[in-house]
């Protein structure tokens, strides 16, 4: 039974030392905070754009997507909205080209194939051909807002030089609940210390779908748009990489993302990154550990590493509890007492110094380095999700395992039509999704939203609404909203 015990104690160190270089990476990351980011020069030559925007029974949001793209500061004749409308049963193709967008309708009854890779394969095999016009690509999902220099700002980076990019992921309705916020809130710490920290150090990122850029050579390159796992984005910037391309973070280029605002979905999210990223790690994560080991390239190990905390959400949910259990019936049995206390004690300390502590203090420090982004009055109201964040880990770490020994299949997702943008923010300044003098509607009220799917109280609004403005701003306003209340009246 001793030799079964250390065997199984050897097992566990080996385990929790992965962990712990795994996670003392991110702290360094972390600490890297206040280290300044080189931003790139202002482009010489504007290059063209191909905005492309998978969709699949999108109708709620895609119109209000389009024409909030369609009015980017950037030249009208630089960029177009492709809208690929991916097995759709409703009207989304309609909508997005009433909108504006160039829409490539995609049908495939292969149920393997119900995945957005392989929408993006048909749609640029088509661009590609009939479309060669080109220089570089941009994603958005069929929810995203961005801010209006997006383009601008992905322009400098493709002009100086960089293949593909990741911008700043933030969220729409951060404050809309305490799910929506955890899980926006882990996203833009995600930027603010992980990409930030790369870029630092000069280290390639893993791409993001919402907004990524990437040059147009790399398709022709490939031969087209190759990658078709659960999680293409990655799969992409991982193929770039081994052709020694490095993936690049554009801070000022703002995606906003809608975010769940329920456990379910936000575990059916994990559900599916989860199986995705899992399959990754053991085909892609393992060749990049062993490329590290013969070019001594610290990218290819932060790919393995970053990879890694998959396997590492299984070990947690499953390894540690049954060791840990195991460990301390077992030694209550033969009446080693001080011993089962002294574990007990270990786990208590570790769980709130290790875990609890940490991930609300990142939470804290991302809510004060990021209010100008995330926005002033929003940051206020983030007190109760910086308090929650350690059980986003939790919920993270379910989800995750449940991805790895099941099969998700496709689900609609159900979008929460809500805008909550601090007004500071939807007034102007450049990191507002729309400034104020846009004649766009997607973000004119920043509290209207499906009566079912909405946390937002009176109270609420009027703290979204305390910004105190000026009589110019006021005017403006009060003629955007006016504007919104036709639209409304004729639809």
């Amino acid at each position: 039974m001793n030799i079964f015990n250390y065997v199984l104690s050897i097992i566990n160190n080996t385990l929790m030392t992965l962990i712990g270089i795994a996670f003392t990476v991110q702290v360094i990351y972390v600490l890297l905070f206040f280290v300044k980011e080189k931003k790139f020069p202002e482009a010489k030559t504007k290059h063209k754009f191909a905005v492309v925007i998978p969709a699949r029974n999108e109708s709620q949001v895609i119109g209000d997507t389009v024409k909030h793209i369609m009015q980017l500061n950037y030249p009208k004749d630089l960029y177009d909205v492709f809208v690929i409308a991916d097995n759709c049963t409703d009207n989304t193709a309609q909508i997005a080209r009433d909108a504006g967008a160039i829409v490539i309708e995609h049908f495939d009854d292969n149920p393997e194939h119900k995945r957005v890779g392989y929408a993006l394969q048909y749609a640029f095999d088509i661009i590609l051909k009939e479309y060669d016009n080109y220089e570089a690509v941009v994603r958005f999902d069929a929810d995203n807002l961005c801010n209006v220099d997006y383009l601008k700002y992905m322009n400098d980076a493709l002009d100086s030089g960089v293949k593909l990019a990741r911008g700043y992921n933030n969220s729409k309705n951060l404050t809309q609940n305490i799910v929506s916020g955890v899980s926006g809130l882990w996203y833009i710490r995600d930027c603010r210390f992980s990409a930030h920290s790369r870029k630092v150090i000069k280290c390639g990122q893993l791409l993001v779908g919402s907004g990524m850029m990437f040059s147009m050579d790399l398709l022709k390159e490939d031969g087209g748009w190759n990658c078709v796992s659960m999680v293409e984005d990655q799969e992409f910037a991982i193929k770039q990489l081994y052709k020694g391309y490095k993936a690049d973070y554009v801070s000022d280029a703002i995606v906003y993302d809608d975010q769940p605002t329920t456990i379910k979905d936000n575990i059916n999210r994990h559900i599916r990154i989860g199986n995705g990223v899992n399959k990754l790690f053991w085909t892609d994560g393992i060749k990049c550990l062993g490329k590290f080991f013969t070019t001594f390239k610290y990218t290819y190990l932060d790919v393995f590493l970053t990879l890694l905390f998959i396997p590492m959400a299984v070990v947690m949910c499953t390894w540690l509890p049954a060791y840990y259990i195991y460990d301390i019936v077992y030694h209550l049995i033969v009446g080693n007492v001080a011993h089962v206390l002294a574990v007990v004690k270990v786990i208590v300390y570790a769980l709130i110094f290790a875990f609890i502590v940490p991930f609300i203090l990142q939470a804290w420090l991302v809510a004060v380095l990021e209010k100008k982004k995330i926005g002033r009055e929003n940051c206020k109201r983030l007190v109760p999700t910086i308090l929650s964040f350690p059980l986003f880990m939790i919920i993270y770490a379910i989800g995750i395992t449940l991805g790895v020994f099941s099969k998700p299949k496709w689900k609609q997702i159900q979008r929460n039509n809500v805008v909550i943008v601090d007004s500071e923010n939807l007034i102007g300044g450049d990191n507002a999704p729309v400034k104020n003098n846009e004649n766009v509607d997607v973000v004119a009220n920043t509290a209207e939203t499906v009566e079912e799917n909405t946390d937002v109280t009176t109270k609420e609004e009027d703290e979204i609404s305390s910004h105190v403005l000026t009589e110019e701003e006021k005017e403006k306003l009060a003629k955007l909203t006016a504007e919104t209340d036709i639209k409304d009246d004729a639809v």
